[in-house]
């Protein structure tokens, strides 16, 4: 045994002299390691590719990586230009096609997207985003059928997907199957704590459902406004909820997040006039009246769930 761990310990030695010697091996590593810092990555892709010494698949890889990084950091823009440089030195780089088809889901080009993301479905490479982004691409065309299927593939090969199992949450959801919406959204919340999506999700099918637990539903609503304050939908089920419990401030603070991500979204102007009105404010009528001209039966469901405009 003494042995096996002397030798693991010159192993790993040589390895640490090798990277000293050759810093390309240290930044391949980091470059290549999906678990490292965003920022590190990014580094360390970006010295490879500044060598001039790669070809064909390894300058490919750099470039996807890099973009992956840069993405995760936030920067579309960047990231997207790298997935294009990775597609034109090795159009199968499948991680640069998944990051360009992301990209371009999110910017509503979903014509754009489709077929590479038929590539990357056909392809057998992450099988799990794959099937997921054909999902959502199904689901913003209006093919809930499809969309399911996906989605439940997407879970299939990959049984901790979280974003899947909350997508199909949300399809059972609009079907009024509240009880098999939760339980998606359940698995998608114990897989990732953090999903605003299935919080909010989970908020709302709560709300909705007969005799739904309404505590459990504000809490709901506080973890997805918390764990992203840019998810609209957390934020309209959280002032919803403030709205019936009398918390006029805070549903105003709420419906101002989500019409700062959705200037124009009916609920959140009619909940933000609704809370203007009810604190005092006479001029929340402005905003009311603003949200009927975009929707003429929002004050109907505002009624319809439980809260009292005037």
């Amino acid at each position: 045994m003494r042995k096996v761990v002397l030798a693991l310990g010159v192993t790993l030695a040589l390895a640490a002299c090798e990277w000293r010697l050759d810093p390309a091996a240290a930044a391949r590593a980091t470059c290549l390691d999906e678990s490292a810092e965003a920022q590190a990555r990014t580094e360390a892709c970006s010295t490879l590719i500044d060598t001039g010494e790669l070809e064909g698949g390894e300058r490919a890889a750099a470039f996807a990586n890099r973009g992956a990084a840069i993405y995760e950091a936030g920067d579309v823009t960047a990231a997207l230009r790298d997935y294009n440089m990775a597609l034109q030195a090795d159009e199968n780089t499948m991680l640069a096609v998944l990051g360009k088809a992301t990209i371009l889901i999110e910017s509503g080009q979903l014509d754009a997207a489709a077929p590479l993301v038929r590539r990357l479905v056909e392809s057998g490479e992450h099988e799990a985003n794959a099937h997921y982004l054909a999902g959502v691409i199904a689901q913003q065309r209006g093919d809930n059928g499809a969309a399911a299927d996906a989605f439940t593939a997407s879970i299939n090969a990959d049984r901790r997907f979280a974003p899947s199992y909350a997508q199909r949450g949300a399809l059972k959801q609009r079907q009024e199957d509240y009880a098999g919406a939760i339980e998606d959204y359940d698995r998608a919340i114990a897989l990732n704590g953090q999903l605003a999506t299935a919080l909010a999700g989970r908020c709302w099918s709560r709300v909705l459902m007969e005799d739904g637990d309404i505590g459990a539903a504000r809490r709901d609503g506080d973890a997805a406004a918390s764990a992203d304050p840019r998810c609209v939908q957390g934020q309209l089920c959280r002032g919803l909820l403030q709205l019936r419990a009398g918390e006029w401030a805070g549903a105003r603070v709420s419906y101002e997040a989500a019409l700062a991500v959705e200037p124009g979204n009916p609920t959140a102007l009619f909940g933000r006039g609704v809370a203007r009105r009810r604190s005092g404010d006479n001029a929340g009528r402005e905003d009311m009246n603003q949200a009927r001209d975009f929707d003429d039966r929002v004050a109907r469901r505002f009624y319809d769930l439980g809260v009292e405009t005037y």
